[in-house]
């Protein structure tokens, strides 16, 4: 598989993690560390939807590593600022956050960047 396919396949996994990540604690509640540091911990991380994301990011860091054995990392490294972007989005859209203007023109920013590096050869 090109290590362009194994990078966006690792972003998109990424970017699913978190917002399972934040569906999951959307349902456990706001943490506190009030009580048992411990036992909020263990509750956070075996709650399905968070352990599903958790997972999410483990096949992200496998694809990463597999495009890494293909390619340089000054290459690779640029493709981690589209979960800026995606995630972002996936906020607006899976859970109606609002997203200031000028957050937008950021995001916009960072993907004209990565098309510029990305057009280096070498």
């Amino acid at each position: 598989m090109k290590p362009v396919s194994l990078l966006l396949m690792s972003v998109i996994s990424a970017v699913a993690g978190q917002v399972l990540f934040k569906k999951g604690v959307l349902i456990t509640g706001q943490i506190t560390f009030k009580e048992s540091m411990a036992g909020e911990l263990i509750k956070l991380i075996f709650n399905p939807i968070v352990f599903s994301g958790l997972i999410l990011y483990s096949v992200s860091a496998v694809l990463w590593l597999v495009a890494l054995s293909k390619t340089t990392l000054n290459f690779a490294y640029p493709f981690t600022a589209l979960t800026f972007g995606l995630v972002m989005l996936s906020s607006r859209v899976i859970f109606l956050e609002h997203i200031p203007p000028l957050r937008y023109l950021g995001i916009v920013l960072i993907c004209l960047g990565l098309f510029v590096s990305s057009l280096a050869k070498g």
